[in-house]
């Protein structure tokens, strides 16, 4: 048996389109975190639960989304919900209202002991183009679309989520995972919960789901947090598994057809612990997928962190003591990512519960570039990483564009930490997908990076601990200055590969295009003006607002312009795209004396 990536649906043709931007890289050391939550304007946000990235406003940088764990109170802004625009200079502000995403209805239920409001998962189920907001609770869950102008509706009744559902209802949902179990190229909904039944929305495609967790038996009790999908056997069907937090995991082998099939005990990843976040990738440079799963670890009686080595065979073993990692404390979102850029994936941990907040935050160094061989060197307190109040979630991502990944952390009584990453001489690439027979993020696909010194993994899915992102896949290049090629296995199985290019670059990927857009340099300067792009997706017209641009053209995604700004561009253009073909159109723009451009994906259905 192959352990391998998460795959679903690609039917359309070779080749893809590349989207370059140049950034360069800071000279400072690496691995050195600085807490900037204040600079940032994130202090307002407290009693934290989830977190989730994505760029909602189609501005090119990447926006948070955080939840409070307590239920709303007008008098209380600590229970607030809170969405953060990224401004591009290494500051946010908060747009929580004028986006309409605070979900302040919520009935007042009595407090719960892991919180009121839970998660927080972006994905675009209605393949328009830009991200919508899924969030769990106790009581209704919420689904927020995207009206493509800054702006989300609340469609969750017409939506179906909480079709048959009584009003009192007080289960106690975790999670939410989008992932496309049926290869139809639109996103379907996995929900957890930790008290109560979980819940499987299959996507209509006409802006419905309907619930087939009893049907397809996956309406378990299970006290599930998190759930991951993960093509385990390399058949090109996404399955599935569940994190418990009290019972073992499960792990749900999809046999297509809505059929699916419990071989947990068979793969060996029961880990009967109390399990809390998955960190998911290859750390070893072998190309198959690790797994470390946090558990609960303050008590002798309780299970230690598991860690499983990734395997052509099964049973699946458990190697976390041997390797130094099995006790984090009380550990809940975990990660794996590259936060010093020499090519393998090092791993964050973030732990704390009641009464018991003195116990620090891990970063552990990967070692195996330096050594050659698989060993976690423990750098919580010399790299900053190591905060000491009750961290719950954890989002590993690279808010200013410089290449080097930083952190954010929610705490259970105080505010966030903001860790900016103070960077690294060495060199780094992002890559974007946009699926066109795929579901629109890539969600499941494999992404296999070439250059001088090595081939990297990634398996992309972007789940989180209450969480799951929309956001670049974030390689570590070292020294290598470009890389050979880029390989992708899109779900369901199509691979294709791409030309190589220089590293330090952000590269987009559009599923079976086969040219490249290359853009001008993009750079970390302050752009005050705002850009919108609307309707999204258009049918006859579309208008372009961009208040500080230079100008704009529109591109075919062979890389043909149809259309070029004249004239001042400061003002509203409206473009005329009624004989247009349906599909994705680059919007390409031009902003400032410093040439910065920014690249938006906006679809024409005619």
């Amino acid at each position: 048996m192959k352990t391998a990536f998460v795959c679903l649906t690609s039917l359309f043709g070779a080749g893809s389109l590349l989207i370059l931007c140049s950034l360069s890289a800071m000279s400072v050391s690496a691995q050195t975190f600085v807490n900037r939550t204040y600079d940032a304007g994130l202090d307002a946000m407290w009693q934290g639960n989830g977190v989730a990235a994505a760029d909602y406003d189609g501005d090119g940088d990447l926006d948070v989304y955080l939840v409070s764990r307590l239920t709303h109170d007008d008098f209380n802004p600590r229970t607030w919900n809170r969405l953060y625009r990224n401004n591009g200079d290494g500051t946010f502000t908060e747009t929580t209202l004028e986006a309409g995403v605070r979900a302040e209805f919520l009935p007042s239920f009595s407090r719960k002991l892991f919180g009121n409001k839970w998660s927080a998962s972006w994905g675009d189920y209605d393949r328009d183009g830009d991200p919508d907001l899924f969030l769990t609770n106790v009581g209704p869950e919420i689904l927020f679309r995207n009206n493509g102008d800054g702006t989300f509706s609340d469609v969750s009744e017409e939506a179906g989520i909480n079709a048959g559902l009584p009003a009192s209802d007080e289960n106690e949902t975790s999670g939410g995972t989008w992932w496309d179990y049926n290869l139809d190229g639109y996103l379907d909904l996995y929900v957890s919960s930790w008290v109560g039944r979980n819940r499987f929305y299959r996507n209509n495609q006409d802006g419905t789901f309907t619930d087939i967790a009893p049907e397809t038996g996956l309406d378990y009790l299970d006290q599930t947090l998190l759930s991951m999908s993960w093509d385990v056997d390399d058949d090109g069907l996404p399955d599935l598994y569940l994190a418990n937090d009290f019972g073992p995991n499960r792990f749900l082998k999809n046999l297509g057809d809505d059929e699916f099939e419990d071989i947990t005990d068979a793969i060996g990843l029961g880990d009967d612990g109390e399990s809390m976040g998955l960190a998911f990738g290859d750390v070893n440079g072998d190309l198959l997928p690790e797994l470390f799963i946090s558990n609960n670890a303050t008590r002798r009686d309780q299970k230690l962190n598991t860690f499983y080595l990734g395997s052509q065979d099964w049973p699946l073993i458990d190697v976390a003591e041997t390797y130094g990692i099995a006790n984090t404390d009380w550990a809940w979102g975990s990660e794996f990512a590259d936060a010093d850029l020499d090519g393998d994936l090092d791993l964050f941990v973030v732990n704390g519960i009641l009464l018991e907040n003195n116990t620090p935050n891990r970063y552990f160094r990967n070692m195996y570039r330096e050594e050659g061989a698989l060993r976690w060197a423990d750098e919580s307190t010399s790299s900053g990483m190591n905060g000491r109040d009750e961290s719950h979630g954890l989002l590993v991502f690279d808010s200013n564009d410089d290449g080097a990944l930083d952190l954010l952390i929610t705490n259970w009584g105080t505010p966030v930490y903001f860790l900016q990453n103070q960077g690294s001489s060495r060199r780094w690439l992002k890559v974007n997908l946009v699926g066109v027979q795929s579901n629109p993020h890539g969600f499941g696909s494999e992404i296999r990076v070439a250059s001088g010194s090595s081939v990297q993994n990634r398996f992309y899915n972007g789940v989180d601990y209450l969480g799951q992102s929309i956001q670049p896949a974030h390689f570590g290049m070292g020294s290598d200055a470009s890389y050979e090629y880029i390989e992708v296995v899109w779900p369901g199985g199509f691979r294709e590969r791409f030309d190589g290019g220089p590293s330090s670059r952000i590269v987009t990927l559009v599923e079976g295009t086969g040219t490249p857009i290359t853009t001008t340099v993009k750079d970390n300067s302050v752009v005050s003006g705002r850009v919108d792009i609307y309707p999204n997706p258009a049918s006859q017209t579309l208008f372009i607002e961009a208040e500080d641009a230079i100008k704009w053209e529109v591109l075919d995604l062979m890389g043909r312009k149809v259309a070029v700004s004249i004239g001042p561009v400061g003002m509203r253009s409206t473009v005329n795209v009624a004989t247009w073909a349906s599909g994705l159109y680059v919007v390409r723009i031009t902003r400032g004396a410093t040439n910065r451009t920014e690249i938006h994906l906006i679809p024409i259905v005619n």
